[in-house]
């Protein structure tokens, strides 16, 4: 993917949803290719499985949409995109792991979300990142630092991320430097059974990877609940994720 995708900036006060407002235009035909539609709010923000994403004032909240003749269609391409924010924003001092499927984690805590979804030909790419908004119990934001600035660094790691779709990825080992699962224990819910065991890595098909008795089992996206076994009284609640 060439590098200088026609970036076109539009800035909102208020949104119900970036991904909402940039699916309106999509289905009203307009050219959204290269479009990226920011909020300073939204109220009615979403992630992974429609879930509600937090979205006070002071926090990126955006949405780039990019033509898609396929190369990008893939169903680990939030865990790419992932990557690809992870290998660029220490270029801006912010370190961040990957929680799979699709959070970023700071300092231990969820920082951002990621939601990708295939329309009509285009990928949307929304991302959520805590800044100074006010952020739910087991959370983190990147105080102190500029809104706008946030924003832009996030698009320069999403752009990462697109090229990183269209190469000849070696996922598990592009992931594996990021994994805030790895060896970590964690209860999945398979065949609507509950399963304890540790998190191995990432399968080549984006697919979590679970010991579970001693043999390798595959936790794909969008089938099973996987959340961290409590670990103690004090056991970081921001792991658990459905």
């Amino acid at each position: 993917m060439s590098l200088e995708l026609p970036f076109r900036i539009e800035t909102f006060e208020t949104l119900s949803s970036t991904q909402d407002e940039m699916r309106a235009k999509l289905e009203r035909n307009e050219n959204i290719h290269g479009l990226v539609i920011r909020a300073l709010e939204q109220t009615s923000g979403r992630g992974q499985r429609s879930r509600d994403w937090h979205s006070s004032k002071g926090g990126s909240y955006q949405t780039l949409a990019v033509r898609d003749d396929g190369a990008l269609n893939k169903p680990f391409a939030a865990i790419v995109i992932a990557i690809g924010l992870a290998q660029t924003l220490p270029e801006y001092g912010i370190q961040v792991g990957i929680k799979w499927p699709n959070d970023l984690h700071y300092k231990n805590k969820k920082v951002a979300g990621i939601l990708c979804e295939f329309i009509k030909g285009h990928l949307l790419v929304g991302i959520g990142m805590n800044v100074n908004n006010d952020v739910p119990e087991g959370a983190v934001g990147l105080r102190g630092l500029d809104v706008e600035g946030v924003s832009n660094f996030v698009l320069a790691g999403v752009q990462r991320g697109l090229e990183l779709l269209t190469s000849n990825l070696d996922l598990p080992s592009a992931f594996a430097p990021y994994d805030v699962l790895k060896d970590k224990p964690v209860s999945v819910l398979l065949d609507k059974k509950e399963e304890q065991g540790v998190a191995r890595g990432l399968h080549e098909s984006g697919c979590l990877l679970v010991e579970i008795v001693g043999t390798l089992q595959q936790v794909c996206q969008g089938a099973e609940r996987v959340r961290l076994k409590p670990l103690g009284s004090d056991a970081p609640s921001f792991f658990i994720t459905e």
